[in-house]
C-alpha cells in the first residue's frame, strides 16, 4: 500500500514593517519619485500649515535615505506635509532643528509602496465625516476653543461644525448619499425639531426631495431686517423698545427679529400720524400687513385705468397728479426712513396718491386707505378704496348720459369674445325697479354659488371653461398678481351682507379651512398640496363658486353672455335656491305691494286679507308663507326665463321702498377706475 503524503506549503513571509524615526526638519527633502514632486504648493497649504502648527503632523511622511547630493532623508509621500512645515519655518514658528517622525522605506518593495499606495489606499474624507469628529470630540467634553487650537480652525467655523453635527444622523447619511448638499444641511440645522428634520431627510433619501420646502418651513414666521416694516421703525427704535436682532450662524440669512410683535407695535406707532392725517380728511384707514387685501366692507377696490376711455379733463386731471407724486417723491429722496419727522413728511405724499387714484373717477370717490408696509425707500404703502355716489352727488353730465354709453363706459356688460357667441337674453323687465332688480340677481347668484360649491365636478368645468376662454380663444385677460395669471374677486355686494344659507354658508367654510390653512406653518401651494383629492375638489368647487357674480345693477344693463352661462352652470347642477334658502324679510322688502301679491299668486295662496295688509306686514306674510312651502320664485332660477309682472309699475311706495336705506351700487368694475396706490418710493 502506497502512503500519500500531501504537502502543505509554508505561509507567505509578511511585509516588512517600515521603522519609525525622527528626522530634522533641515534634513527632511523632497524625493523626486514623489508623484506630485513638480506639482506647486496649492491655496489649502496655508490651513494645512495652521493645523500642524496646532497638532503637529498626525500622518508620518514615508522617506528613504538620501543618496549622494540629496538631503539624508528624502520624502517619498508627504509632499504637502512638508511644504506646510517649510511655510512654518519661513514665518518664523519653527526651526530646521523641528523633529518630524517619520517612515523610513529601505527596501525597493517598501519604497515601491511609498510611492503609490498613499494615494490608491486613502479615501477622501467626507465632509459628512468631518462633522461627525466634530460633534464626537463636543461630546468627550472638549471645548470649542480648544477643538479649534488644535485643529488649526477659527472657532466661528468649529461652531459652524457644531451646529451640522447636532443635526439628525438622517440627515448625515443623506449627506454622504449625495441627496443633500452641504447648504441644505446648514437649513436643517436650523431646525429645533429633531423628528421634523428626520422626516424630511427621509424624503431626500427616497428621492422626491423639494429644496423649497425645507426653505418654507425654516423661514415661515421669521422675521428679519430684510421686513418692510423695519425701514420704517430703524434698528435703535426696535432695540430701544426691548427688540432682540440675532444673526445667522452660518451667514447665509439675514438677521433675524426675535421679537416681532414688538416690530409690529413699534411699525403701528409710526404710522399713527399718517392715519390721523387721513382721518381728519374725511377717509376711513385700516392697517394691514400687506396690499393684496379685497376692498374692506361697504368700499370698492379701485381697477386699472384705461386711459383711452377718459374723457379730457380726467386724463389731464391724472396726468397732472402724477407729475405732483413724482414731485414731491423726489422731494422727499434724502429723508432717513427712521427719523422722528419721516411719517409726518410723508402725508404730502400720502395725499398727492389719493388724488392721483380720485382723478378717474366719476361715479365715485376715494372713501378709504389702507397703509401697509412698503418696499420702497420710505417703508410704507397706501392702497385706496372708492364708495359710490348718491345721486345728488353725481355731476350733471353723468346723470344725463344714455344709458347704452354707460354701459360700454362702466363694463361693456353684454359683450363676448371673439370666439364665443352669446345669446341675447330674453328677460321682461317692465315695471320692474333698479334696485328690484339687482336685489333679484344679487340673490339668484348667492343662491347659484351654493349649488355649485356643493357639486365639484360642475366646478371643475366651469374652471377649466373659463381658463379656456381666458387662455386659448380670443378673451380679453387681465394681468394677475401671483404666478398663475388667473383674476379672481370674491363676490360681494357693498352695503348688503352674505346670506347665511347661501353664499354665507361657502364663505363659512372657506373660513375654516383658511383656519387650517393657518395652523399648518406652510405656504399655499405645499398646503394644497397636501389636501386629500376629495378635499382638494371640494375647495376647488367652493373658490370656483364664490368667484361668481351675475348681479346686473341696472334693468339696462342686462349681462347677455354671463346670463348664458349662468343658466349652462345651473343646468349642469340642478341648481335649486329652494332647497337652501326662502324669501326673507329683507329681500321682500324691496318688492312693491302688487308684486308681493303676485308672489302670493305664483305660490297658490289664496287669502283675501293680504290685499289688505301694509307693506310690513305683508312682507312677513309672503316670507311665512314662502318658508311653509319651502318656496322662492321662479326667477332667481337662471336655467329658465321667467317674465315679470308685464303690466306693473312700481308704485310710489315701491319706490320709496327701493331708496330707502339704500345705496345704489357701482357695477363690479367702477366706472372710474384707478390705478391701486403704488408704495410710497420714487
Amino acid at each position: 500500500m502506497t502512503e500519500v503524503v500531501s504537502h502543505v506549503p509554508e505561509p507567505a513571509a509578511g511585509p516588512v514593517p517600515m521603522k519609525r524615526i525622527v528626522v530634522r526638519l533641515g534634513d527632511l527633502g523632497l524625493a523626486k519619485e514623489n508623484l506630485r514632486y513638480a506639482e506647486p504648493a496649492d491655496e489649502d497649504v496655508t490651513q494645512l500649515a495652521d493645523t500642524l502648527l496646532a497638532a503637529g503632523v498626525v500622518i508620518p511622511p514615508i522617506v528613504r535615505p538620501g543618496r549622494k547630493g540629496e538631503q539624508p532623508h528624502m520624502a517619498l509621500d508627504g509632499r504637502r506635509r512638508r511644504m506646510g512645515l517649510l511655510l512654518l519655518r519661513d514665518r518664523g514658528g519653527i526651526t530646521d532643528d523641528y523633529e518630524v517622525e517619520c517612515l523610513l522605506a529601505e527596501t525597493k518593495a517598501q519604497q515601491a509602496a511609498a510611492i503609490l499606495l498613499p494615494n490608491t489606499e486613502h479615501a477622501p474624507v467626507h465632509i459628512a465625516d468631518v462633522i461627525v469628529a466634530i460633534g464626537r470630540l463636543r461630546k468627550a467634553k472638549m471645548d470649542t476653543a480648544a477643538i479649534a487650537k488644535s485643529l488649526g480652525y477659527a472657532e466661528l467655523e468649529i461652531k459652524r461644525l457644531e451646529a451640522l453635527a447636532a443635526v439628525d444622523p438622517m440627515v448625515l447619511k443623506a449627506l454622504r448619499q449625495g441627496k443633500l448638499t452641504l447648504k441644505q444641511v446648514r437649513l436643517f440645522a436650523r431646525l429645533p425639531d429633531k423628528a421634523q428634520q428626520k422626516e424630511i431627510a427621509q424624503t431626500a433619501l427616497d428621492g422626491y426631495f423639494h429644496d423649497y420646502q425645507l426653505r418654507a418651513v425654516v423661514e415661515n414666521g421669521r422675521a428679519t431686517i430684510d421686513d418692510e416694516r423695519f425701514v420704517l421703525v430703524g434698528r435703535d427704535r426696535y432695540v430701544a423698545a426691548g427688540g432682540r436682532i440675532s444673526s445667522d450662524l452660518f451667514g447665509e440669512l439675514p438677521d433675524a427679529l426675535l421679537d416681532p410683535e414688538i416690530l409690529q407695535v413699534a411699525w403701528r406707532e409710526r404710522v399713527q400720524p399718517i392715519v390721523d392725517h387721513l382721518q381728519a380728511g374725511g377717509l376711513e384707514v385700516f392697517l394691514g400687513r400687506e396690499g393684496g387685501y379685497a376692498a374692506p366692507e361697504g368700499f370698492i377696490r379701485l381697477g386699472y385705468v384705461y386711459e383711452r376711455d377718459l374723457a379730457e379733463a380726467q386724463r389731464t386731471a391724472l396726468a397732472d397728479a402724477r407729475d405732483r407724486v413724482g414731485e414731491i417723491a423726489a422731494e422727499l429722496q434724502g429723508l432717513d426712513p427712521a427719523a422722528d419727522e419721516t411719517p409726518a413728511a410723508l402725508c404730502r405724499l400720502i395725499d398727492a396718491l389719493a388724488v392721483q387714484a380720485g382723478a378717474p373717477l366719476t361715479r365715485s370717490r376715494i372713501g378709504a386707505a389702507l397703509i401697509t408696509p412698503g418696499a420702497g425707500n420710505f417703508g410704507v404703502a397706501a392702497t385706496f378704496f372708492s364708495v359710490p355716489l348718491s345721486v345728488e352727488e353725481l355731476p350733471d353730465d353723468v346723470v344725463e348720459e344714455d344709458d347704452d354709453a354707460q354701459e360700454t363706459a362702466v363694463d361693456g356688460y353684454g359683450r363676448s369674445s371673439a370666439d364665443v357667441e352669446a345669446p341675447k337674453a330674453d328677460v321682461d323687465v317692465e315695471g320692474v325697479s333698479h334696485v328690484l332688480h339687482e336685489t333679484r340677481t344679487d340673490v339668484a347668484t348667492r343662491g347659484l354659488i351654493r349649488d355649485l360649491a356643493d357639486d365639484p365636478s360642475v366646478a371643475l368645468t366651469v374652471l377649466v371653461a373659463q381658463l379656456f376662454k381666458d387662455l386659448a380663444l380670443h378673451a380679453a385677460s387681465s394681468a394677475g398678481t401671483s404666478a398663475l395669471q388667473i383674476s379672481a374677486t370674491r363676490y360681494g355686494r357693498a352695503g348688503t351682507a352674505p346670506v347665511a344659507a347661501l353664499d354665507g354658508e361657502v364663505r363659512t367654510r372657506l373660513d375654516a379651512r383658511r383656519g387650517a390653512y393657518k395652523a399648518s406653518g406652510l405656504r399655499p401651494i405645499p398646503w394644497v398640496e397636501t389636501l386629500p383629492h376629495g378635499e382638494k375638489m371640494a375647495l376647488l368647487a367652493e373658490l370656483t363658486a364664490i368667484s361668481l357674480d351675475l348681479r346686473e345693477s341696472r334693468t339696462t344693463s342686462l349681462r347677455d353672455a354671463a346670463r348664458a352661462e349662468a343658466a349652462e352652470i345651473a343646468a349642469l347642477c340642478g341648481a335649486d335656491i329652494a332647497a337652501h334658502w326662502n324669501p326673507d324679510e329683507r329681500f321682500l322688502a324691496v318688492h312693491s305691494k302688487k308684486q308681493l301679491l303676485m308672489l302670493l299668486d305664483e305660490m297658490q295662496v289664496e287669502d283675501d286679507r293680504a290685499k289688505s295688509l301694509k307693506k310690513d306686514d305683508l312682507v312677513a306674510f309672503v316670507a311665512e308663507a314662502a318658508a311653509e312651502r319651502q318656496w322662492a320664485p321662479a326667477v332667481l332660477s337662471w336655467d329658465r326665463a321667467v317674465a315679470d309682472d308685464p303690466e306693473g309699475e312700481a308704485s310710489e311706495e315701491a319706490g320709496e321702498a327701493s331708496t330707502e336705506g339704500t345705496v345704489e351700487s357701482p357695477t363690479d368694475t367702477p366706472d372710474g377706475q384707478a390705478d391701486t396706490a403704488p408704495p410710497l418710493a420714487a
